[in-house]
């Protein structure tokens, strides 16, 4: 028989499916950490009303025995069944050993005993088996000091929940077991975060417990061991901030005192003592989870892209905006504005930080770009989608701009909502998109300032460092092309300016190519500027897309700029084009906020070398001939 520990090896080593019930020639798995669902040799495989989902519930959370017909009863209706309960059952028992049957599995894997049920197929079934075989494996990994396979044990057991537990399965039974999987998800991210913790990795650990302690304002330990993965990274005021907060909501909630251990962390903070080598091994939960809010018969939504694997950089501004979606009292909606210079990241990071905060918005998350070629989405039509996201039919809709965002916030009101805008092109676009619950949190991205906006936090993405990017080179290309050729890659990596998407850009470019050295790409670019630009196609597409949002006097001003040297001062620009002073500075100033400029404090503007690069490259004017005025 094989044990938990080589159910979860198979699993992490080869994904192959679950091993085969005792009739080989189907396979079936059933899925239970969400919606529910079954697939038969891969394919999904309708599974009836939730009264039929809640029957099988009770038989596969109790696999090997017989549930009896007082179970079942109790299980799907509670104390008070109808007086059809009996015949119910007896007709879902029915339905599901004809399922069976034409699964090619056989009626008789569901078998009567007594007055109730039992299936008789063996082997792991359920993804709630495959996670509690991780869990045990997992743990006797800790036990035996290798955490890198704990840690890898619990990123794949995490990986399996998809969503709310028995998603709208009726029932106490599905109640219970669904407190008990939302619970048993929890605790796995806190010895994850422990785990992570004893490996030195106190950084990574920081967002999830930022998460876990929102979403848990009572739960000791998560809250312990976020005040040990800020002290371990310095933020020691953060941890102490972390500590009186939870002492102050055990005081008004219930009456009582932090637990000691939680109280002696709080004392070697104050004392200065690490405490990186000292992880926190408790397994306490104090505090039940609250249930998410689900629109009947309609799924919750999870609207978020894929987020960059190899994400690198900018961690600062990342935690940043995880702290700011998450504050533990508001009286508003969080809005967290991220901007910053076309291919600096931005997309990407909310991207990685929404899909860390997501556990703490139950109610969903919505996403929408708000930029379809360089055109700028309507708000009627992000709210229309939204709202049919939401659950409502198209044809209750109604028509204007005010009554749309008056009632997406009537469908979000008490309800823990995260909305990502990515790409917005300015506070008008976003206004009518933001919701009024204080339960709801959005996070807007954009290369403009967005001044107007009510943002409760900004964030400014920088350039990433040289390291950075020969890390993002080393993830795309390989860590021994980039060892091999470190002055190149450096060099190379100088030449993106600090932009992720740049870097990410070469690197794959290069990587197609093993044969070309970076020294010789490196001496290519140096002898024609724009060579990088033109193997960059994802950066171009970025760029014109950025100019293609400005009006059109602004993007003919940013033009011909670009063949204006060195630093810009209202002086110059009204002379090269060929305008008052003051309508300079002006154009200045509305460029710089646009990000198609850097300011450079009062020494005036400057263009990036990459963006000028791609000015001379997709919009070329004549340099010979003098340029004419730019207004009329």
């Amino acid at each position: 028989m094989e044990t938990g520990k080589s159910v979860a090896r198979t699993r992490i080593d080869s994904e192959h499916p679950l091993p085969p019930s005792t009739h080989p020639g189907k396979e079936l798995r059933f899925h239970l950490l969400g919606p529910v669902h079954v697939r038969v040799d891969g394919a999904v495989r309708d599974i009836g009303s939730p009264q039929a989902q809640a029957f099988l519930a009770v038989l596969l959370l109790q696999p090997g025995r017989t549930a009896t017909l007082a179970e079942l009863v109790h299980g799907i209706w509670g104390d008070e069944p109808p007086d059809t309960a009996v015949a119910a059952v007896r007709t879902h028992a029915w339905k599901w050993r004809r399922f069976l049957e034409t699964s090619g599995v056989g009626r008789d894997a569901l078998l009567s005993r007594g007055d109730g049920y039992r299936l008789t197929l063996t082997g792991p079934l359920t993804d709630v088996e495959e996670v509690e075989g991780l869990s045990a494996s997992a743990a006797e990994a800790r036990t035996r000091g290798h955490l890198e396979e704990a840690d890898t044990l619990l990123k794949v057991a995490l990986g399996r929940w998809y969503g709310e537990p028995l998603n709208r399965v009726p029932g106490d039974f599905a109640a219970r077991q669904r407190a008990r999987l939302t619970e048993l998800s929890t605790v796995l991210s806190e010895e994850r975060c422990d785990i992570r913790l004893a490996l030195g990795r106190a950084s990574f650990a920081v967002p999830d417990l930022m998460v876990l302690a929102a979403a848990h304002p009572l739960r000791q330990r998560a809250h312990r061991l976020l005040m040990q993965a800020l002290h371990d990274t310095g933020r020691q005021h953060e941890a102490l901030a972390v500590f009186d907060r939870i002492r102050r909501g055990l005081a008004e909630e219930h009456g009582i005192d932090p637990e000691p251990e939680l109280v002696r962390m709080h004392q070697r903070i104050l004392a200065g003592e690490g405490l990186a080598e000292a992880p926190s091994r408790g397994t306490t939960a104090e505090a039940a989870p609250w249930p998410p809010r689900a629109q009947p018969g309609w799924p919750v939504p999870h609207q978020l892209p894929h987020p960059v694997e190899n994400f690198v950089g900018n961690e600062q501004a990342f935690s940043s905006v995880v702290e700011a979606l998450l504050p533990p009292r508001r009286t508003g909606p969080a809005i967290v504005a991220v901007t910053g210079v076309p291919g600096s990241g931005k997309s990407s990071l909310a991207v990685r930080a929404a899909h860390q905060v997501q556990p703490a918005f139950p109610g969903g998350v919505l996403h929408a770009d708000l930029t379809d070629e360089g055109e700028r989405t309507a708000p009627s039509a992000v709210l229309r989608g939204f709202l049919v996201s939401l659950g409502l039919p198209r044809a209750a809709l109604p028509e204007g701009l005010s009554d749309l965002s008056a009632l997406f916030r009537s469908m979000t009101d008490g309800c823990r909502l995260l909305i990502v805008l990515d790409d917005a092109h300015d506070a008008a676009q976003v206004r009518p998109l933001l919701p009024g619950s204080p339960r709801c949190a959005v996070l807007v991205t954009g290369t403009r300032l967005f001044p107007g906006l009510p943002a409760t936090r900004r964030v400014r993405l920088g350039p990433v460092s040289v390291e950075e990017s020969l890390e993002i080179l080393a993830s795309v290309m390989g860590q021994e092309r980039v060892r091999e050729e470190r002055a190149a890659a450096s060099e190379l990596a100088r030449m993106c300016e600090g932009l992720p998407l740049a870097v990410h850009a070469v690197g794959d470019w290069l990587a197609i190519r093993p044969e070309l050295s970076l020294e010789t790409l490196v001496r290519r670019i140096h002898d024609e500027p724009g060579h990088l630009l033109s193997r960059c196609e994802t950066v171009r597409t970025c760029f014109e897309k950025n100019v293609r949002q400005l009006d059109p006097e602004l993007a003919r001003a940013w033009t011909r700029l670009s063949w204006s040297p060195g630093c810009l001062t209202a002086a110059s620009a009204s002379r090269a084009l060929g305008v008052p002073h003051a309508h300079a500075e002006v154009l200045l100033e509305r460029l710089a906020d646009a990000s198609m400029l850097e300011r450079r404090a009062h020494r005036g503007y400057v263009f990036s070398a990459l963006l000028r690069q791609f000015a001379h490259l997709e919009h070329p004017l004549p340099v010979t001939a003098p340029l004419p005025p730019l207004v009329a």
